[in-house]
């Protein structure tokens, strides 16, 4: 069988990827990450945990936690001016859904500023009826009602429970489930919430097991979970769901350093529907 021969930047990837394993170096290799780190780099992972807690507890002393700051209302503002590569899917999904039912109600959990919501304007037909309702951090959801009025956004409000799920007809989440300590099915259940359609995207799924690690965000550092891939579709399914379709966006990826395996070149996404 032929075997496409390996480039030397390949090559070289490979060996960055595993000399940690190494006596010694690996050792120091991991200090010197640990102190890099540290500084807060954006995007960067560190450590392998079982639960929120532990991994809250392993976060730089002295540091910012979290989303509730309004230092961090400001991100993401550039996917406020047009859709990202990893928004289509879900806006394919979703504009059909609006199209049957331009009065629903669409709860975005860990909607930020209403991000999405103002960045596919240009994308959805909002009707008049149309309710679209952000949940996430007071400070956060603060400043998206400021912007809101700013924008004459009438469809859009805000909330800091998750009782506004209550009677939606779509759950909305982009890259938001991992920041949270509750499974998806607890926060359903916490709401009383049974919608007809839950599209998710850019969610950390792989085969191995689940953990918890650390994200820096540049901003902050977050207790972040990865989720076992067949584990979290088999708990949405057993509520009576159905997965009409899933996709990858590979312009989001995570490698947790020094932990083997820890790697998800690609997030995912899934449209579920309730069978009736």
């Amino acid at each position: 069988m032929y075997r496409r021969p390996v480039s030397l930047y390949e090559f070289g990837q490979r060996v960055a990827r595993n000399i940690w394993r190494v006596p010694v170096i690996g050792d120091a290799l991991a200090l010197e990450y640990d102190r890099s780190f540290a500084r807060g780099p954006r995007g960067t992972f560190r450590g392998v945990y079982s639960t929120f807690a532990e991994a809250e507890a392993a976060i730089p002393k002295g540091t910012r936690v979290g989303y509730d700051h309004v230092e961090l209302a400001g991100m993401y503002r550039d996917r406020m001016k047009k859709a990202c590569e990893s928004d289509y899917a879900v806006l394919f999904w979703l504009r059909r859904i609006l199209d049957e039912e331009p009065n629903a109600h669409v709860f975005d959990f860990g909607g930020h500023v209403g991000v999405s919501y103002h960045g596919w304007q240009g994308y959805l037909d909002y009707a008049p009826g149309l309710r679209w309702t952000v949940y996430d951090m007071p400070a956060i959801t603060k400043v998206g009602e400021e912007l809101a009025r700013e924008r004459n956004a009438s469809h859009l409000s805000f909330t800091n429970s998750v009782d506004g799920a209550r009677d939606c007809d779509v759950f909305l989440s982009a890259g938001a489930l991992q920041y949270c300590d509750e499974s998806l099915v607890e926060l359903l259940a916490k709401a009383g919430a049974r919608p007809k359609h839950i599209i998710l995207n850019k969610l950390p799924l792989y085969d191995g097991e689940s953990f918890v690690t650390v994200q820096s965000t540049g901003r902050a550092f977050h207790a972040y979970r990865i989720f076992n891939r067949a584990d979290f579709v088999r708990s949405i399914e057993a509520l009576g769901y159905h997965a009409v379709d899933d996709w990858q966006n590979r312009e989001t990826s995570c490698l947790v350093p020094f932990a083997r395996g820890k790697e998800i070149e690609a997030y995912s996404g899934y449209y579920f529907t309730r069978d009736e």
